[in-house]
């Protein structure tokens, strides 16, 4: 009788600490970790990736420190089971490997369809595989492109798979709905998206845009429209220019290719062994 009583006072505790609350002060916690830190106002730092099919190389990217990964099958084989198998690598080998808890890596899929032609299907297969929260679309060269993929996205089946099933009413692109928990990024990097820069970075559902390939000017003025519209830039930053970068508005800030790292890391300490080899015959 005694445990439970106390059960009910505590319960009766709760709810009146509860109603003391303001209305909307108890939110519901972000599935999407990434869309947490950039609504915070803080930039996001996140690596490229072209090795899907390398587990050893999943498990580096899903411990290593990462707000995102990108996930690039553009340049790539077009396979689904590989997709999948790489978006539950990450999640398993975060979970079982970290040093310190924290939520994996967030994961999204840059498509190996272009906006300029119809990614809807692999948009909606992308999503549904494995624990993706956001797609990035390169190509993007109109306002059309652009809502056509965001209509696959809005609403579009969630995996079960590894635990992550994002409720129906938070299957939408953000911020277009603040509740949102799916990203959509849009790459401009052909004349033709420089010359509708204008409306793609207007278009609603849009969450970020990414310009490469482009003269520095034109990005510079993309830059700006970003800015005024409250659209996220995406960029890649070294050690020497992410600060000046950062104090220019990018937030998805990538440090580059994986295996371009690995490469350069390599070298470095192969290099630098040589030098102690020689200096000690």
């Amino acid at each position: 009788m005694k445990i439970k009583m106390k059960r009910i006072l505590r319960l009766m505790l709760a709810w009146i600490m509860m109603s003391w609350l303001p209305h909307g002060a108890i939110a519901e916690e972000r599935i999407n970790r990434l869309i947490s830190i950039l609504e915070s106002g803080r930039p996001a730092i996140g690596v490229w990736t072209g090795a899907l099919s390398a587990p050893r190389i999943a498990k580096v990217l899903a411990t290593s420190d990462a707000d995102f990964i990108v996930a690039d099958v553009e340049h790539d084989i077009y396979d689904f089971g590989m997709l999948h198998r790489f978006l539950l690598e990450v999640q398993d080998f975060s979970n079982r490997y970290r040093t310190e808890p924290r939520a994996a890596p967030v994961v999204l899929v840059k498509l190996a369809n272009r906006a300029t032609w119809d990614p809807r299907y692999e948009i909606a297969e992308s999503l549904k595989v494995g624990p993706a929260m956001g797609i990035w679309i390169p190509m993007v060269e109109s306002r059309a492109d652009l809502e056509r993929a965001i209509s696959a996205v809005r609403g579009a089946e969630t995996s079960a798979m590894s635990g992550i099933n994002i409720p129906k009413e938070r299957r939408d692109v953000w911020p277009l709905n603040p509740k949102g928990e799916l990203l959509v990024v849009a790459m401009i990097e052909t004349e033709e998206g420089v010359r509708h820069a204008q409306e793609i970075v207007e278009t609603p559902g849009v969450s970020a845009i990414e310009t490469v390939h482009i003269a520095a000017a034109d990005a510079e003025r993309i830059l700006k429209m970003c800015l005024k519209h409250g659209v996220i830039s995406a960029i890649d930053a070294s050690l020497e220019d992410v600060k000046a970068k950062m104090d220019a508005g990018y937030k998805l800030i990538s440090v580059g290719w994986d295996f371009g790292l690995l490469q350069k890391g390599l070298s470095e300490t192969i290099k630098a062994m040589r030098s102690v080899i020689k200096k000690n015959p």
